[in-house]
């Protein structure tokens, strides 16, 4: 009982921050504290999953379908920028396939989660229903992501474009998925490791559930925002 009640509790544990339960929505405009992804990470490689039908909901999702580009809180933007940098050394670099996440993005998660579509389960989540995806806390009623604090992130051969074997695909809703899965290769260990330490050394921790789940935990408040993905926001003035 009481590891159910860390894992119900664990997406506030995790967050240093304080929340804002006040929607945030900017039409049209891209909040002071927020950036571009790829203006704020020169190189970064950026394919949002969940613009598409590469997804565990095997569709385009709410907030996600009129923009394809990365937005992020300028401080887990400039970690990523840390880790983009030493990845290079290296001749690796990340691919984002998740960064700031609308909260309609959950609600639309929610709703899917009580339909009887379950065409992406051989692919997705073979091994659980669509009702444990959220009793083993793999998707909740609030995320980092809304926060714009967190990004799903792997690995990829700066020489030939190629992602690294990590052991399994994004948002493949199984034990597998855990970071420190025992079951993966000595190149997949090694893989989830390089990506794990890179990112911990510039301040980005791992949800251990998800080995491609990193996220920056800032001080004060982080407002939950709900503004679509628009790949031409405005700025505002501030920070």
């Amino acid at each position: 009982m009481m590891h159910r009640i860390l894992l119900l509790l664990l997406p506030l544990l995790l967050c240093a921050c304080t929340q804002h339960n006040a929607l945030m929505v900017y039409p049209g405009i891209m909040p002071a504290e927020l950036c571009y992804l790829d203006e704020a990470v020169p190189g970064i490689k950026v394919d949002l999953k969940y613009c598409g039908s590469d997804n565990f909901v095997g569709r385009p999702i709410q907030g996600y379908t009129t923009g394809k580009r990365a937005i992020l809180r300028k401080d887990a933007a400039n970690a990523l920028r840390t880790v983009q940098n030493e990845l290079r050394k290296r001749g690796f670099g990340l691919l984002i396939w998740d960064a700031y996440r609308p909260y309609r993005a959950l609600l639309d998660f929610h709703a899917w989660s009580k339909t009887g579509d379950d065409h992406t389960r051989a692919r997705f989540y073979p091994n659980i229903t669509k009702r444990r995806i959220y009793e083993e806390q793999y998707i909740g009623l609030t995320s980092e992501h809304c926060w714009g604090i967190a990004v799903d992130a792997t690995l990829v051969d700066l020489r030939t474009g190629k992602e690294l074997d990590m052991g399994g695909r994004h948002d493949f809703l199984d034990t597998s998925s855990a970071t420190e899965y025992p079951g993966l290769t000595p190149r997949q260990q090694a893989n989830r490791k390089l990506l794990r330490d890179t990112m911990a050394a510039a301040g980005m921790r791992n949800y251990s559930k998800e080995w491609w789940h990193y996220y920056k935990s800032p001080p004060g408040i982080c407002h939950r925002y709900d503004f679509p993905l628009h790949d031409s926001l405005k700025p505002t003035s501030g920070k």
